[in-house]
């Protein structure tokens, strides 16, 4: 049997990314947060403007996982829900004050980091990297939607 091995781009995107997760978790160990690290940031960046919904759709995450990103965020004295006065139904998501402590020091592990891994790349390299990763994006993207709709097309 002649079988051609292809390494999926997935591969070395998760190797990246789980590389980079658990240099971050190394960094930031002692503020006390397990994960949910950027949303910890972007909830402190819209402190008190942004519900649960809006989080989901921001982050491009299911709404089931959302809630325990934030239960998570919430158990370990980070965030906390506040009944949205202008819509009672809504939660706003709110930085305790040791969310608000913790944070500029993730920023700055983020920003170290980053600063670390890019270190012998030039901007140029990078501006590149991301245009890349966004057309990826956007062809998956379509491409998902476009089989959605085919599968639609063919259902009898």
């Amino acid at each position: 049997m002649d079988v051609k091995l292809i390494e999926p781009i997935s591969r070395k995107l998760n190797n990246l990314g789980r590389a980079y997760l658990s240099r971050l978790a190394k960094q930031v160990e002692p503020l006390g947060i397990s994960r949910y690290y950027y949303a910890l940031t972007y909830i402190c960046y819209n402190d008190g403007r942004l519900t649960q919904k809006a989080l989901a759709n921001e982050l491009g995450k299911d709404k089931s996982l959302i809630v325990n990103v934030i239960d998570t965020l919430t158990e370990q004295g980070f965030v906390y829900r506040e009944t949205n006065p202008a819509d009672r139904r809504e939660h706003l998501l709110k930085v305790t004050a040791k969310g608000k402590k913790a944070v500029p020091k993730l920023v700055e592990a983020f920003e170290a980091l980053n600063k670390n891994i890019t270190e012998d790349i030039s901007d140029e390299e990078l501006k590149i990297f991301n245009i890349v990763l966004k057309k990826m994006e956007n062809n998956i993207k379509s491409s998902t939607e476009n089989n959605n709709e085919t599968n639609l097309n063919n259902t009898p």
